[in-house]
């Protein structure tokens, strides 16, 4: 009997192919197994999240923005990779052989994700100190706008002009942050040039009671203003008041449009910036004139 002979033979055995047949049969229902309790988790905790908790004044269920989007990132990483591991040890796959695989992914993931590590510490940082919340007007990094979304890495600010800009937690936690819903009022503050040939205290009383007329501007604390400094063309004048986070914006650009008709009905010029030439050659002064 040669060698093709011997295989022929082997391949048609019954009891071989009885084998093959149940071993098949036996994949095939761990790979629907796994199928189906693969979906059935996932649409479960789609069903149970997001997180709810009782809101104790009225009594009724609210849904805490940050944490669920936090938490619901978080369960989506963990979920994935523990259904992945239940379904490859339900195909046979051996504990120590996972174990292993996953003690060496785990150090090259750690060494090629050292920094969304510190991402992610600044995200749990950020929700147990409660720096901010979803739909908390801040300033970060210099980037203003609202909070839009609370991920395990990242934050999304949602800017002024609807721009989405996603800032790393990291970064968040090391930097300057300002949250303005923090507490409820909120200074206003512009800088007015006028002419060096003007009043101040005509051009002063002008702004104070223009932006002292504005129902949505406290009037406690009133409304002052000072001189802020001295520059090249101009002095400036800082004007300052307040108002509640709610209608800061409104009162802000209400007041950009009234500036300068409140100086002009007294008659104090906005200067814009210009120089003095003097020339002391005095050729070049007649060739000037003669012109």
């Amino acid at each position: 009997m040669n060698f093709l002979d011997e295989v022929i033979t082997k391949l048609l055995d019954k009891r071989l192919l009885v084998n093959f047949t149940v071993e098949s049969i036996y994949f095939i229902i761990k790979v629907i197994i796994c199928v189906f309790l693969y979906y059935t988790v996932i649409k479960t905790i789609k069903k149970i999240t997001p997180l709810f908790s009782l809101k104790k004044k009225k009594e009724e269920i609210v849904v805490d923005k940050s944490l669920k989007s936090f938490i619901r990132s978080i369960l989506n990483i963990g979920l994935h990779a523990l259904l992945i591991t239940i379904c490859l040890l339900i195909m046979g796959v051996k504990e120590s052989s996972l174990l292993a695989f996953f003690g060496t992914m785990g150090i090259g993931v750690g060494l090629a994700l050292k920094d969304n590590l510190s991402n992610f510490a600044g995200g749990i940082i950020i929700l147990i100190f409660k720096v901010y919340k979803v739909g908390d007007e801040v300033n970060i990094d210099e980037e203003e706008g609202y909070i839009y979304d609370i991920d395990i890495f990242s934050t999304t600010l949602r800017a002024h002009n609807n721009d989405l800009i996603v800032i790393p937690n990291g970064i968040i936690i090391s930097n300057k942050i300002i949250n303005y819903t923090k507490t409820p009022t909120r200074r206003l503050k512009f800088i007015i040039g006028i002419a060096y040939d003007a009043d101040i205290d005509v051009a002063r009383k002008a702004l104070e009671e223009m932006l002292r007329s504005n129902p949505l501007v406290l009037k406690d604390p009133d409304v002052y203003s000072h001189v802020e400094s001295y520059g090249d063309s101009s002095i400036n004048i800082a004007l300052k008041g307040w108002t509640t986070n709610d209608h800061y914006w409104t009162v802000y650009k209400q007041t950009l449009n009234n500036i300068k008709k409140a100086l002009d009905g007294v008659n104090v010029e906005i200067p814009f910036p210009q120089m003095d030439l003097s020339i002391k050659n005095p050729k070049i002064d007649i060739n000037l004139k003669k012109d």
